[in-house]
């Protein structure tokens, strides 16, 4: 059962950004109601895995690669935690933008690419193949771009789009880079067999794995010193910034911490530097929003400090908390 639920927590969303594409944009009414219908199923889909968690393999793709291996996904814990909040939140967003989108052109490029962005953040948190993981990584940051640019016609949205793919992308080769030394001395893209062998590997080729890492979630989420892509991703319509601020890009980075954090805890100074990031990034982003005149931009501020503080509390080796506080955040974050 579990292996149905994760295809279809991932494959809904998608399968709703070809629909709403195939209706075309002459069916207005027929493009919001189809979005709102797939992107509901899939977040109670992802919801019902709640009672199906687990650390074993869930699902498995074969493919007839060296380098790739098997395409494993896992739901366990803090993998269906926060697919339960990009689908739910997510879902949320498209129900609002049936008013606040209502009349505006192009809504099948609209749609598409938010349901694209949500079935891609839940196959990033559930998948423990970590090419696959960099996969997913970009398509979110593609769909970001073209979400924050969605007005091409305004320079400032283009602009703003253009800014958090390049910073973004940056995160993606950290990530990159530590799936290849991944691979190099595990030979496997398995998570999991990493974990497991983490021993094999030097500590100092464990230390540049660890602080890619850190350099990789710093630019997905904002963080000290790439924090400035956040304010400028504001000219999106509301309902993408919500899902920015609360369901998906942003907290991607809070999970690669998160999820690597039992390997990389003993590498030294990593847990100080991660803690450092957090700080700066919470104190700077607060006195920052001091000045900003326009409301959006202060609530961007408002996130990168807050994830400034879930960033400091994996450092400080409280996993739990800062989930915890990603949750709350999501959803009071969403609301304003």
């Amino acid at each position: 059962m579990i292996s149905t639920l994760i295809a279809l927590t991932i494959g809904l969303p998608w399968l709703g950004a070809l629909a709403v594409w195939l209706l075309g944009d002459k069916r207005e009414n027929w493009q919001h109601w189809t979005a709102i219908c797939f992107s509901v199923a899939s977040a109670a889909v992802a919801t019902m895995m709640l009672w199906n968690a687990s650390d074993q393999v869930g699902l498995s793709i074969s493919i007839n690669n060296v380098v790739f291996g098997k395409f494993n996904f896992v739901a366990d814990g803090l993998g269906v935690f926060l697919s339960v909040i990009a689908t739910v939140i997510g879902s949320l967003a498209v129900i609002f933008s049936r008013s606040y989108m209502k009349g505006e052109a192009q809504l099948g490029r609209y749609y598409g690419f938010v349901l694209f962005f949500i079935g891609g953040m839940a196959g990033l948190v559930l998948t423990s193949n970590i090419m696959l993981m960099f996969l997913f990584w970009e398509i979110t940051a593609l769909c970001s771009y073209a979400l924050i640019a969605f007005n091409n016609d305004d320079p400032k949205a283009v602009k703003g789009g253009i800014k958090a793919l390049i910073i973004t992308s940056i995160g993606g080769v950290g990530l990159l880079l530590g799936a290849l030394i991944m691979f190099a001395y595990t030979g496997s893209m398995d998570i999991n067999n990493f974990m497991a062998s983490v021993s094999d590997i030097p500590a100092s080729i464990l230390a540049v794995l660890a602080f890619g890492f850190l350099v990789a979630a710093a630019a997905k989420s904002a963080q000290f010193p790439f924090q400035t892509w956040l304010p400028d991703a504001m000219e999106a319509p509301s309902p993408i910034s919500a899902l920015i601020h609360a369901a998906t890009m942003v907290n991607a980075g809070v999970y690669l911490l998160a999820r690597f954090y039992p390997v990389f805890k003993e590498v030294p100074y990593w847990r100080e530097a991660v803690m450092i990031v957090g700080m700066l990034s919470a104190l700077l982003a607060a006195i920052m929003a001091l000045t900003a005149m326009d409301l959006k931009r202060v609530l961007a501020y408002s996130t990168v400090s807050q994830l400034g503080y879930m960033v400091y509390a994996v450092g400080a080796g409280s996993v739990f908390a800062s989930q915890f506080h990603l949750f709350s955040h999501s959803i009071f974050k969403a609301l304003l």
